[in-house]
């Protein structure tokens, strides 16, 4: 397990000059534009809130010498912290409970030739804001940072995982080189029958990433289905299908896959699927979200939501409804 110590960041922070690592940080922000914009960055990042699952990750692929436990790991909310990366790409970070030992967790889906330099720069950040408005005594003991970059891209992960070597080569000065090196857990060297295995969320969400198109999804996820147990994670799993998988799935596909769920968890807990629609699209319909009825309309025609789905979930009238698809479909035969 690679960690980032105070003693390396003392000694990096004075090496190098922090507004060069900020610049050199910045230059790879286009990288991520696609991965905000990717349906699956909403899986994994529903994921790693999670403590339970975050914890299995931790264990499941770093392998410490000694197993956390989920009640030992607690969000850290540091004001300085919060503030900077309010709006930046970076995920979770955590912290153990009682100890200064923080993990920080960065999910990429596209290739970031920078990454060496951002969590470089995430390193020294989390330093900073532990060491604001604190007293440094003779015998205080520094923070240790455990960084992890889960990578769930199609392409090879070719960026080194150590910032020495992204560095100028030259024997003379050799052993001043940063040496910070990252964890890396690539979603293209875990086969499929481990991650169906482990049999838990961010596994499975892992195997829903790996899927290659439609039917190679439908397929991992009836895999998914059949190996699950329990209740509570198969009725997440639904969530998944209806609300996040919606336009990647056909209509006819979620009703299959929903229909497999509930024979395993039961009537009594599992709602139909158009409730569960209606119930989303009521929310968000509640909530504002900066579209008009008639637009929420249009989008729920796009992805061929059927029509009483519609007219229960928006409360449209059926001759409005007739008029808006008449009218999408005039322009679109333009």
């Amino acid at each position: 397990m690679k960690v980032f110590t105070y003693n390396q960041y003392i000694k990096y922070i004075h090496q190098v000059r922090l507004n060069t690592i900020l610049q050199l940080a910045e230059e790879g922000e286009e990288y991520n534009i696609e991965s905000k914009s990717h349906i699956y960055d909403k899986l994994m990042k529903n994921i790693l809130k999670n403590k339970n699952e975050t914890t299995m990750l931790i264990n499941n692929f770093l392998k410490p010498k000694e197993k956390i436990g989920a009640e030992q790991l607690v969000k850290y909310t540091n004001s300085y912290i919060n503030k900077k990366y309010k709006t930046k790409e970076i995920d979770w970070i955590y912290k153990l409970r009682g100890k200064e030992i923080f993990f920080l967790i960065k999910h990429q889906s596209t290739i970031d030739n920078q990454m060496p330099y951002r969590i470089l720069n995430y390193c020294i950040d989390i330093i900073q804001g532990w060491n604001r408005n604190r007293k440094i005594r003779k015998n205080t003991l520094y923070p240790l940072i455990v960084p992890i970059v889960i990578y769930t891209g199609n392409r090879k992960w070719k960026v080194t995982r150590n910032l020495k070597y992204k560095q100028v080569g030259d024997y003379i000065f050799e052993r001043h080189n940063i040496n910070l090196e990252y964890n890396l857990i690539d979603i293209n060297k875990i086969s499929k029958k481990i991650l169906l295995e482990n049999n838990n969320m961010f596994c499975n969400i892992m195997l829903i990433e790996k899927s290659k198109n439609k039917k190679d999804l439908k397929n991992n996820l009836i895999e998914i289905i059949k190996t699950t147990k329990d209740k509570e994670k198969l009725d997440e799993l639904a969530d998944i299908i209806i609300y996040i998988l919606d336009s990647a799935l056909e209509n006819k596909e979620q009703e299959k896959l929903l229909e497999n769920i509930n024979k395993k968890i039961g009537d009594e807990k599992m709602s139909t699927l158009i409730d569960r629609l209606t119930d989303e699209n009521k929310r968000m319909i509640k909530l504002g979200i900066s579209q008009n009825k008639k637009q929420v309309v249009e989008n729920m025609i796009k992805i061929n939501l059927k029509d009483e789905i519609i007219l229960k979930s928006t409360g449209i009238e059926r001759e409005k409804l007739e008029k808006i698809k008449n009218k999408m479909i005039k322009s679109s035969q333009k």
